[in-house]
């Protein structure tokens, strides 16, 4: 697939829409006025990210909880574990989309 194929598709231009908007509000957000990014920001970027990568999803709604969940973690105490979860989530995606 080319470039210019991929953004001619209306639903991948959606997905970079809300992965790019929720990152640029989430990186302000965080990084200048050093303030907690939100579970529905994250939500975004979670979002915008599945419909990039697969516009007809099969992630479920407890899924992405579970994920906003291990990001918040993530970001509020980076530890081994934390990211050992957030990175088995990414996993649980991938397992939900090719299978």
């Amino acid at each position: 697939m080319s470039v210019r194929q991929f953004f001619n598709s209306p639903q991948n231009r959606t997905g970079i829409s809300i992965w790019a908007g929720t990152m640029i509000t989430a990186s302000i957000q965080y990084f200048v006025f050093h303030q907690a990014i939100s579970s529905i920001d994250l939500f975004g970027l979670i979002l915008g990210f599945l419909k990039i990568v697969e516009p007809e999803n099969t992630v479920t709604i407890p899924q992405l909880q579970k994920s906003i969940t291990d990001i918040r973690a993530l970001f509020a105490r980076p530890t081994s574990e934390s990211l050992v979860n957030a990175a088995s989530d990414v996993n649980g995606f991938v397992k939900a989309i090719v299978d």
